[in-house]
């Protein structure tokens, strides 16, 4: 996406002292075209000479300013017709503002090269290609809000544009301008976004970008203006729910959050800590009890809608950094999160096998991305009724979809996902299954006894659960290389695998090695809940929504911190992750400086789109 930083164009904005240093020099040439109007004579009859060889216009009002000053202008001039009109407040959002304000530039050729933005889009003509462009750079929307928002007539009516584009061509519309026609622009919009910062009108736009990562010992480590850089684009989609008294600052706010996870504690104790900071003083923090009562006011729905927005957010980077595969991975869970206490309280709270001192649990529905260096949680939903699980299952693909190609899914041998619904939702939708088999009836426990008898290293079998096809799945048998620490001989027991792939065109090993893939995740929601997650005690599903979901949003940011600094060394992230989970998390906690986070930003459009409807979210399935 354009507002991020191109990785071969350098933003270099026009700094304070060059903008002083022009406007010296046109001031200047002002000065001397209005005291030669002073010696003019009164009676051009007097002196004619005089009259004509003075300049009918002042020279310094002909000098072409730059393009950030020229949107500036009409930036200001948009907001001035809406406050006069009393309209400010009623009319459209800032990215429709926005569009009126590009719509009115005068892209004169000193600002745009007609042969070099021709071909930026078949849609659109030079001139339109590059005010969308602009708009693209500019606008606080992510890259599919965006291409969302151009859909809009009234929006490219007021750009002045004639058709929409899709996502994937704004996605290549900067790889489609030559180097220095990029940066020209990059400048040009990183100068403005930085003179509009501490306005009215900054919350039109993006954000800047983030000052350089230094290496040389001096100034933040990396790992902490990483982790600034993905905050600023993420947690400004996190609403708190707080109104204009509040004197405390959001990222502040967010901080307690981040201290009580970086030490696995509550939020109370994380508030009394922080305050010890030294770039913190007493009032700068709010109590644990303020920040979750605040919380509280979230539904579930708009927690998992305000996580949506802020995953997409480094989705996107991890695309443009092309790690997602042609044809991913996904492996699809059921998560528990103990719970201590009445287990009657709240109709989320479910049985769940016994661990130390519990019983209940909240339970959590996951898909993520796994094979590959880089893992992510797609989404996370709370799980009300198991029964629900093809319901969930369905909605998760449709969502991941919208980032990844999905070509295969791995699920466990839960109960939720051994059943006849489960398999055959994934099936109808023309992907991949490998799910862990069970040994629990008589002809699978017949099955791997003979493999064992056989010394087979490998076998399958036509193999139905509950009323499927039984010439559409295979029961695959694969002998464990595992072994058994109570006694000394190699455990030959073979295992089993259930899938829909043939096994004559995917060997029975092949698919042994793919499923271990999976395994992999199962760490990575060990990281999560020791080392991202906070303590609750609370019964309110909403509050728990949010500690759960952000637990899996950190997880996100460590894998994409993990893609840029490994983009910044030169090393693949196979060889092993740059920045730790905690050193990440330590730097968010003890970054000094406060991102200044708008305190809640305008109300976006349905992220669930027809994907899920509000009957949905408010019904069982939330």
């Amino acid at each position: 996406m354009a507002k991020e930083k191109d990785e071969d164009t350098d933003r270099d904005p026009e700094s304070k002292g060059e903008i002083h240093e022009r406007r010296q020099q046109k001031a200047k040439i002002s000065s001397r075209y209005r005291e030669a109007e002073r010696k003019l004579p009164d009676d051009p009859r007097d002196d004619p000479w005089a009259y004509t060889g003075l300049l009918s216009r002042n020279p310094a009002n002909n000098i072409t300013p730059p393009l950030w000053e020229a949107i500036k202008s009409e930036v200001y001039r948009v907001y001035r017709w809406s406050v006069e009109r009393d309209r400010y407040d009623e009319l459209e959002t800032p990215e429709h503002r926005l569009a009126k304000a590009l719509g009115k530039i005068q892209l004169r050729h000193y600002y745009w090269s007609k042969g070099k933005n021709e071909d930026l889009t078949e849609n659109l003509d030079g001139e339109d290609a590059t005010r969308l462009y602009l708009f693209f750079d500019l606008s606080a929307l992510n890259q599919s809000g965006v291409a969302r928002a151009i859909k809009n007539p009234d929006i490219r009516e007021s750009l002045g544009i004639e058709n929409s584009v899709s996502q994937p061509t704004l996605n290549r519309m900067p790889g489609r301008i030559d180097d220095e026609t990029r940066h020209y622009y990059a400048s040009e919009t990183e100068t403005l976004v930085r003179r509009l910062q501490d306005t009215k009108l900054e919350h039109w736009f993006r954000d800047p970008t983030p000052d350089t990562i230094v290496t040389d010992g001096e100034g933040f480590p990396p790992v902490q203006v990483i982790a600034r850089e993905l905050r600023s684009k993420t947690f400004k989609y996190l609403r708190l729910k707080r109104d204009s008294s509040t004197e405390v600052t959001k990222d502040a706010s967010l901080r307690v959050l981040i201290a009580a996870a970086n030490g696995n504690g509550f939020v109370n104790d994380a508030a009394k800590n922080l305050k010890y900071k030294p770039f913190y003083d007493d009032g700068d923090i709010p109590t644990g009890q303020n920040l979750t009562h605040h919380l509280r006011k979230s539904s579930r729905e708009s927690v998992l809608r305000m996580f949506r927005e802020a995953n997409d957010e480094l989705f996107e980077i991890a695309a443009r950094h092309d790690y997602f595969p042609d044809s991913a991975e996904v492996a699809i869970d059921i998560t528990d999160w103990p719970f201590y206490g009445d287990n009657e309280s709240n109709e989320f709270i479910r049985g769940t096998k016994p661990g130390r001192n519990y019983s209940w649990a909240w339970k959590y529905i996951t898909l993520a991305l796994v094979g590959t260096d880089t893992p992510l949680i797609l989404v996370v939903l709370p799980v009300k009724d198991k029964s629900k699980t093809p319901e969930y299952i369905r909605r998760m693909l449709r969502l991941a979809r919208q980032h990844l190609n999905i070509g295969r899914v791995y699920l466990d041998a839960g109960t939720e996902f051994y059943n006849s619904d489960t398999i055959s939702t994934i099936t109808e939708q023309g992907l991949e299954l490998v799910m862990q088999g069970r040994k629990s009836g008589k002809t699978v426990k017949h099955f791997l006894n003979g493999m064992a008898w056989a010394d087979l290293r490998s076998s399958y079998y036509p193999y139905d659960v509950g009323s499927l096809d039984e010439d559409s799945y295979y029961a695959v048998g694969l002998k464990s290389d595992k072994t058994v620490k109570l006694r000394k001989s190699d455990a030959d027991e073979p295992i089993d695998d259930y899938t829909n792939l043939y096994p004559e065109e995917v060997p029975p090993e092949e698919l042994g090695e793919a499923y271990r893939r999976r395994w992999g995740i199962e760490t990575d929601f060990r990281v999560i809940k020791e080392e991202l997650l906070a303590k609750c005690g609370s019964r309110n599903p909403a509050l728990r929504a949010f500690y759960f979901n952000l637990a899996a949003h950190l997880f996100n940011i460590w894998t994409v911190a993990n893609i840029l600094r490994a983009e910044e060394t030169g090393e693949a992230l196979s060889k092993g992750k740059q920045l730790t989970a905690g050193e990440l998390m330590q730097a968010i906690e003890d970054d000094p400086r406060d991102l200044r986070l708008p305190t809640e930003p305008p109300e976006t459009k349905q992220v669930f789109g027809d994907i899920a409807d509000a009957d949905w979210l408010s019904s069982g399935a939330d």
